[in-house]
């Protein structure tokens, strides 16, 4: 309030003042010097409050860790990750579009497989989904059944 008092809301004309921008002035302008004056981590964006990246998020965890932690997003785009051999197996066997519809599912603010291929611009995301949910389904099936008849096979052998 200060800051507004400080301003032109009133001309000094020698022993007579004027008030010329009235307390409605007086009153927007200190809410505008508020929100200029207030940290950017009590500011809100879309609603939300705008956070600094040394807030804890539990035991020696911050934000900073989260955010540097997660994959970048042209890492997501090109399909560079994982580093998980059975999940780069899995990728392997998938097209291009099929592959991005399985990077889109993986995306949290993606429910459904149907909405994944809707993102990714299928020209029918409910068929699409579906076909890419169960030849995942069934790559994973099928690698883990392998997985396990090598393991077998090791564990018969001497």
């Amino acid at each position: 309030m200060s800051t507004a008092l400080m301003g032109d809301w009133a001309q000094d004309r020698g022993a007579e003042v004027y008030v010329y921008r009235g307390i409605a002035g007086l009153r927007a302008q200190a809410r505008t010097i508020h929100q200029q004056l207030r940290p950017l981590w009590r500011r809100r964006a879309n609603g939300s409050r705008v956070l600094l990246l040394d807030t804890p998020l539990g035991e020696d965890v911050t934000l900073y860790d989260l955010v540097t932690g997660s994959p970048a997003p042209p890492e997501l785009a090109l399909g560079a990750l994982p580093d998980d051999p059975r999940l780069t197996a899995v990728r392997d066997a998938l097209t291009p579009a099929e592959r991005r519809v399985a990077l889109a599912w993986a995306h949290p603010a993606v429910a459904t497989w149907t909405e994944a291929a809707l993102a990714t611009g299928a020209a029918d995301p409910v068929k699409t989904g579906e076909r890419v949910r169960r030849k995942l389904k069934r790559l994973g099936q099928r690698h883990t059944a392998r997985l396990q008849a090598a393991a077998a096979t090791r564990a018969g052998a001497p």
